[in-house]
């Protein structure tokens, strides 16, 4: 009676299971999911420009994890990035240090990411992100690098500088916003590469990466 009733129980489960795998063969429902990384080199800086020297795209940029799901012609995903931009907010008096500040480099901020994404034709997606920046934080790599050694020629030593001038650091938080395009390419079987190109608005962020999908 009871092993009747367990089967029972389990068969909606079963059959849903068994619906969910058609859907995905067919592609109508779960077609697949991907891991990736990304690149980010910041393009905007403010005006006017207090930092160290930039000599490149890539000077000042961010590093992120990816995690999409491709479900139908639509696409979920969530962000988290590593941010090490140049930003400065100045309120009454008290200035955050962008890259560093107390001799450590622990200024950074982090950046949370909520993506949804559409098949416009073809294997080509859009993908717009809203997500969430904040700091200081305490970098994921890189611990033993003081601000100094990042960012050179900002001059963290000189005490007129004025970066080194308030007595207190305000944290930073604000909303920024992305587009972003990408296009599976299957590999082999079921395994495939999905390149990404991207924008983050607020800061000029230019993203390059590559995520694995199965």
């Amino acid at each position: 009676m009871k092993k009747s009733l367990l089967i029972f129980s389990l068969a909606p489960l079963f059959l849903f299971a068994q619906k969910w795998n058609d859907r995905a063969s067919s592609g109508d429902g779960l077609v697949g999911i991907s891991i990736g990384f990304l690149v980010e080199g910041q393009t905007k800086y403010p005006n006017p420009y207090y930092g160290p020297e930039v000599n490149g795209v890539y000077n000042d940029g961010a590093y992120h994890l990816t995690l999409d799901v491709y479900y139908n012609k639509f696409i979920i995903g969530v962000q988290l990035a590593d941010e090490f931009l140049y930003l400065e907010k100045f309120d009454d008096n008290a200035v955050w240090k962008p890259r560093g500040f107390n001799r450590s480099f622990s200024s950074l901020t982090r950046s949370y990411w909520l993506k949804l994404g559409y098949n416009i034709m073809y294997n080509f997606n859009v993908k717009l992100g809203v997500g969430i920046r904040r700091g200081p934080q305490n970098q994921l790599t890189n611990r033993g690098y003081t601000a100094g050694d990042v960012a050179t020629g900002f001059e963290y030593s000189n005490p007129n500088s004025i970066y080194n001038i308030s007595q207190t650091l305000d944290t930073f938080s604000e909303i920024d916003y992305s587009i972003s395009i990408t296009y599976p390419i299957r590999v082999y079987k079921k395994i495939g590469l999905v390149p990404e190109l991207g924008y983050n608005f607020k800061h000029g962020g230019l993203l390059t990466g590559l995520s694995i999908i199965y």
